[in-house]
C-alpha cells in the first residue's frame, strides 16, 4: 500500500449566502476542479453537501437540484469518487426569492434529540441512500463508504458515539473530518483535534473518545497538518501581502454570524495548519512542507494514507495552480506515492 494521497472536496455552497448565483459559487469552479484532473490525470473526491440538495429540490428544482445532480453523476463519469458530507443547518435554514438565511443548527449535535426525519440516524440513513440511489444510476458499483462532517464537527464527546454508531449502520466505513491539532470555534461549532492517536490512520473509538484508537469500525484517513511555527508571520499581515492571489469572493462565512470572545479567538491562534488548496497565503513549497512533516512523523508505519483539502467555492486560479504544482512535486519526490480514493481503497480491500 505505501503512501497513498486522497484530494479530497468539499462540494457545497457558502454557506452563510451566496453572493452572485449557484452557477459561479459552486458548478463552475467544480467543473474547472474536474478539468485540472483530468489534466494532471488524477482522481478526485467529493465530498458533496446532500442535505442542500434534500432542501433545493424543494426550493429551486431547476437552478440548484437538477445542476448538482448532473454534477455528482459527471464526476462518477469521469471516474472520482463522490462521497458523504452532511451539513444539517439547510433543514432548518429560511428560503426566500432566491435567498436561504441559514440557521445556527450547524452540528448534528443539534439534531441528537430529534426524532423521525430530523433524527440523526434518519440524516444519515438518508444521505447514504439518496447518494447510493442516485448514483447507481451511473455507476452499479458505486456505494457510500466514506463520511466528512460539516465543518469537521463529528459531535461533541456526548454525543459522538451515537452519531458514529448511526454512520457504522449505515454502510460508512471511512472518516475523514479529522486533522490533527486543528482547532475552531464559532458562535456555532467547537472541533479540538488536539491528542489524536499517534498512528497515521485508526479505527475511531465508538465510546466517542478521540483520542482512543479502537480495533474495528471506522477507518481514519485525516487530513494532513503541521503544527503552527512560533515563527509565523500573523495572518492578518499574510492575508494583505498575498491579495493578489485571492479567489472572487463568491459568499459569505456562516461562523461570522455570531461573534466569539477573545479567549477562543486566542485558543484558536495554536491550531495546526492544514494540507490545503484553499489558502492562498501558502506556496507550494509550503504544501511540500506539510506533507513532508507528516511522512516523516510516521515513517515507522509501513503505510500512510492521508487526505488534502479543498472547496471548489474557495479555489480562484492560484488554488488551482497549488493543486497543479503539488501533485507534479509529490510525483517528483515521491514517485511510489499514489493518488487515489475511498472507493479504490475499499476495492482492493475487498480484492486482498
Amino acid at each position: 500500500m505505501g503512501l497513498q494521497i486522497i484530494l479530497s472536496f468539499d462540494h457545497e455552497l457558502p454557506l452563510g449566502g451566496v453572493k452572485e448565483s449557484w452557477d459561479k459559487s459552486l458548478f463552475e469552479p467544480t467543473e474547472k476542479l474536474f478539468d485540472l484532473s483530468e489534466k494532471v490525470e488524477v482522481p478526485i473526491v467529493l465530498f458533496t453537501d446532500v442535505l442542500s440538495a434534500k432542501m433545493f429540490e424543494k426550493w429551486d428544482y431547476t437552478g440548484y437540484f437538477m445542476p448538482y445532480i448532473s454534477q455528482i453523476k459527471e464526476a462518477i463519469r469521469k471516474n472520482h469518487d463522490v462521497q458523504l458530507h452532511l451539513h444539517p443547518h439547510w433543514l432548518t435554514s429560511d428560503y426566500s426569492d432566491k435567498k436561504f438565511i441559514p440557521s445556527d443548527d450547524f452540528s448534528l449535535d443539534n439534531f441528537i434529540n430529534e426524532k423521525g426525519d430530523l433524527g440523526v440516524e434518519n440524516l444519515v440513513k438518508f444521505g447514504v441512500g439518496f447518494l447510493n440511489e442516485t448514483l447507481k444510476k451511473v455507476s452499479k458499483d458505486y456505494n457510500c463508504i466514506a463520511f466528512r462532517a460539516g465543518g469537521y464537527n463529528l459531535g461533541s464527546r456526548a454525543n459522538r458515539s451515537k452519531i458514529l454508531k448511526a454512520l457504522y449502520e449505515n454502510g460508512i466505513k471511512f472518516d475523514s473530518s479529522i486533522s490533527k491539532g486543528y482547532i475552531y470555534i464559532s458562535g456555532i461549532s467547537t472541533v479540538n483535534y488536539c491528542g489524536m492517536p499517534i498512528q497515521p490512520n485508526w479505527f475511531i473509538d465508538f465510546s466517542g473518545d478521540l483520542k482512543k484508537s479502537g480495533n474495528y469500525g471506522i477507518y481514519e484517513i485525516p487530513i494532513a497538518s503541521i503544527p503552527k511555527s512560533v515563527f509565523e508571520i500573523p495572518t492578518k499581515f499574510k492575508v494583505k501581502k498575498y491579495a493578489h492571489r485571492a479567489p472572487e469572493n463568491r459568499g459569505f462565512l456562516i461562523h461570522d454570524r455570531k461573534p466569539i470572545g477573545l479567549f477562543p479567538k486566542f485558543k484558536q491562534m495554536f491550531s495546526s495548519r492544514m494540507l490545503t488548496f484553499d489558502n492562498y497565503t501558502y506556496s507550494h513549497e509550503y504544501l511540500m512542507k506539510v506533507l513532508n512533516f507528516n511522512i516523516n512523523k510516521h515513517r515507522s508505519f509501513k503505510n500512510q494514507i492521508f487526505s488534502v483539502i479543498g472547496h471548489p467555492k474557495s479555489m480562484g486560479d492560484y488554488s488551482f495552480e497549488l493543486m497543479e504544482r503539488f501533485i507534479d512535486n509529490v510525483r517528483k519526490k515521491y514517485p511510489e506515492a499514489r493518488f487515489t480514493t475511498f472507493s479504490q481503497i475499499e476495492k482492493e480491500n475487498l480484492n486482498d
